[in-house]
């Protein structure tokens, strides 16, 4: 797959002006040093009239489409704790900014765009510059990203101590890394400050160091942004704020807000044991710590100390088993950061009754530690957990030679319909997305106002509302005339659009009656419908035992372990009607465990139905009802089944393209002949019960080296880490969309995300290995 040698889209027209430009950005200051203070506080410039630096409105997101993924920065949720607080007897209500839920994975996007915009505005960045940074990662990924889209190059400088899978999604997203020794004074010249500057030196003219140490727009983000949406979510009653301290910039942004909105709000600061922040730099108190995003050997110049009433230090251990509780107990897929705000948040907000409001920053989520605290044996070589024998969970031998007796490919009628109640014969009653029109009195979209959410009672609430970005530069790669749309799926809280199915499974089958507390949820699943039910019993208290192909990523396990469920591998070659199957061993199991239930989704109606109900109607109202075509890949079915007879009774004309893997059966289902392929989650060797193939207008067969290439194109120039699947479809989209004109529209589904194939198409090792790149 070719694509230009040069990136040359065109730099977005900006209002610029060198008046405000930020002097210690220009002349190179080093994050400690002591004059970067001699400029003018960035809450002062941020007061300018029609500066850069103005604090912009709080942006109220309406369920459009949105230019390009930095739309999707910010808005993130407000999740109440539950499991973890009754715990510990705790009375107030413990709310937790979920930041992981940013498109770029973490609370640093915000820092990342605005840092950028600001450089713009004031003329100290231009087209065609690079970005060099000095990161722990987080920032790193969020200027990539942000770089990534609108055309510029970068190079992130990191510590060995910054894990492997940063360095992945960096490189994913068409950045340089160059580390640096974790061994080192913080201003020593093999330091990863000293080494960003250092390469900046050789070509000042066409590179800039943004510095998100000293830089104004850090904390400007958070004050304008993050803490607008906290007050805005909680009516401005908030009584205690958790935040760790790493560049300082969130804990000065926020806090300085909540300090002038919510004068009597004790504003809590946490800091890793081995820091000095805390103690105003006390150098006695140095050490070592594994916990990565927070803490630091020097103070940073971002940091307020007279807004702080507290700190709190915590240690590695208790970091990282909090961090696992957040996962396991309340299906928070959070990275350790996070577990130490926790920490720090449960011991302070002991105080406050009940009523009173506490608020924990979750800065980031697990992607970017899976060999890390998600690991084990990492957890165990550096004694934070004790050593616990597990006794694999397997079917006896005994059934082996049962006959399963399961048809999972049995056709189903399909005669739903939410504008004539007379054509419907839909089993369940629908439960249409909240934004949808009544359409069955006629209301129309433009009638509708939606607001996306800002505080849920559990994370299963974040499910859906993903956000519709415009693709803006693959398509002109390709060709492509019409407007075409990606629907971000891979940011829903357990990462992939099968958590829509497996919420809607479980509902019903409690609302039947079929599911009841004490219960086992059994399930086959290529993973995401897995972690979709793992995510489900996490939050509800049900044992989770997800029966999975050994085809299937590392990462997937490892998520279903955090989350608490038990894994089963079956053989990949096993045809479904094989005993020894994914499907053969969850009935086997089903039948030999009391009080187990199977919901499978290649059968069960909620499959369809949340998607007839909820992804398609967010597409209709995103689009007011205007769609030509729809891309979407084919595994169970069920996606494409349930969007498609929303579209075709509300767009008639509207074409569904279905993509199957080569190999697959599902594009065409008289080859008897089967063969394997890499990416995961699309494609069967039978014809699921949820797909309705009549549906399907055009089917296109996708392999496993355009899909991986195109996944990475999609990182690389749009800035979306989306998975293979994904991939899948947007190639197969740029062939069949080349029919559309520039006013019609294309809808492309992307599955999954980059999180569960760290270890496969993100590493080069793993496509050099299959021929998939050089």
């Amino acid at each position: 797959m070719e694509e230009p040698a040069e990136n040359t889209r065109p730099h977005p027209s900006i209002t610029m002006t060198s008046e405000f430009e930020d002097k210690i950005i220009v002349n190179d200051m080093l994050p400690y040093d002591e004059k970067a203070k001699s400029e003018k506080p960035w809450y002062e410039k941020a007061s300018i009239k029609n500066a850069p630096h103005q604090y912009r409105k709080l942006r109220y997101p309406g369920g459009k489409p949105m230019d390009n993924v930095l739309g999707a920065i910010g808005w993130t949720p407000l999740v109440k704790l539950n499991r973890i607080p009754q715990s510990m007897g705790i009375e107030c209500n413990v709310y937790a900014k979920m930041e992981f839920l940013n498109p770029g994975g973490s609370i640093k996007d915000r820092v990342a765009e605005r840092m950028i915009d600001i450089a713009e505005r004031t003329k100290i960045l231009k087209p065609g510059m690079t970005l060099i940074e000095p990161s722990s990662g987080n920032t790193g990924i969020g200027l990539t990203m942000v770089g990534a889209v609108k055309g510029y190059k970068s190079v992130i400088v990191m510590s060995d101590k910054a894990s492997t899978e940063k360095e992945s999604v960096i490189n994913e997203l068409g950045g340089k890394i160059i580390r640096t020794p974790s061994n080192v004074p913080y201003n020593s010249p093999l330091s990863h400050f000293h080494v960003a500057f250092e390469i900046r030196q050789k070509d000042k003219a066409n590179s800039l160091v943004l510095d998100q140490y000293i830089n104004p727009a850090n904390p400007i983000a958070h004050y304008e942004s993050t803490a607008a949406e906290i007050l805005h979510a909680l009516d401005g009653k908030i009584d205690m704020i958790v935040i760790g301290a790493g560049t300082c910039g969130t804990i000065s942004g926020v806090g300085r807000r909540i300090r002038e909105e919510c004068p009597n709000a004790m504003i809590i600061c946490v800091d890793p044991e081995g820091s000095v922040i805390s103690s105003a730099g006390d150098e006695r108190k140095a050490g070592f710590f594994e916990v990565e995003g927070i803490g630091h050997h020097f103070i940073p110049n971002l940091l307020e100390y007279n807004i702080i009433d507290k700190w709190v230090e915590v240690s590695d251990k208790d970091t990282f088993n909090m961090a696992r509780r957040l996962i396991r107990e309340e299906g928070l897929l959070v990275g350790g950061s996070s577990g130490s705000n926790a920490v720090a948040a449960m011991r302070e907000c002991a105080k406050l009754k009940k009523g009173q409001n506490c608020v924990v920053i979750l800065p980031d989520g697990i992607r970017n530690y899976m060999s890390k605290f998600l690991n084990d044996e990492w957890m165990l070589k550096r004694h934070f957990i004790e050593p616990v024998i597990q006794i694999p969970t397997t079917p006896s031998q005994n059934s082996l030679n049962e006959l399963l007796n399961y048809r999972p490919d049995k056709k189903m009628e399909w005669k739903w319909s939410t504008l004539d109640p007379n054509k419907n014969e839909c089993p369940f009653p629908f439960k249409p997305w909240r934004g949808a029109p009544n359409r069955m009195k006629g209301e129309r979209v433009e009638n509708v106002k939606y607001e996306k959410r800002l505080v849920i009672d559990n994370v299963l609430e974040a499910i859906g509302e993903t956000p519709l970005v415009r693709l803006n530069y693959i398509p002109k790669m390709f060709g492509v005339k019409c407007q075409v749309y990606v629907k971000c799926e891979y940011m829903n809280p357990g990462g992939s659009v099968k958590d829509r199915v497996a919420y809607r499974m479980a509902e019903l089958a409690e609302e039947s009656g079929k599911l009841k507390e004490g219960m086992t949820i059994i399930e086959p699943s290529s993973g995401n419908t897995g972690i979709g039910l793992a995510l489900v019993a996490a939050v509800k208290g049900y044992r989770c035992i997800i029966v999975m192909p050994e085809k299937m990523s590392r990462e997937k396990e490892n998520i279903l372990r955090a989350l608490g469920a038990e894994v089963v591998r079956t053989p990949t070659e096993a045809s479904f009607s094989d005993p020894k199957s994914h499907i053969g061993v969850a009935i086997r199991l089903q039948k030999e465990l009391s009080n187990a239930i199977i919901l499978d989704q290649y059968i069960n109606v909620a499959n369809p139905l949340e998607h007839y109900d909820k992804t398609a109607e967010e597409l209709l109202y995103a689009l007011n009802d205007d769609l030509n075509m729809l891309v979407a890949g084919v595994g169970t079915g069920g996606t494409i089944s349930g969007i498609g007879h929303k579209l075709k009774e509300i767009c008639p004309k509207c074409k569904i393209v279905g993509v199957d893997p080569i190999g697959s059966i599902l594009a065409d289902p008289e080859r008897s002949e089967v063969s394997t392929y890499e990416v995961e989650g699309i494609g069967y060797d039978f014809i699921p019960t949820v797909l309705d193939r009549d549906i399907v207008d055009l089917w296109m067969r996708s392999n496993d080296k355009e899909s991986f290439e195109m996944s990475r194109l999609l990182a690389k120039h749009e800035g979306l880490l989306c998975g293979g699947s994904s991939g899948a479809n947007v190639f197969c989209a740029m062939k069949a969309a080349r029919e559309l004109n520039e006013n019609e529209k294309c809808v492309i589904i992307l599955p999954d995300g980059i999180t569960n194939y760290m270890t496969k198409f993100v590493n080069d090792e793993w496509m050099k290995s299959r021929l998939f790149c050089t």
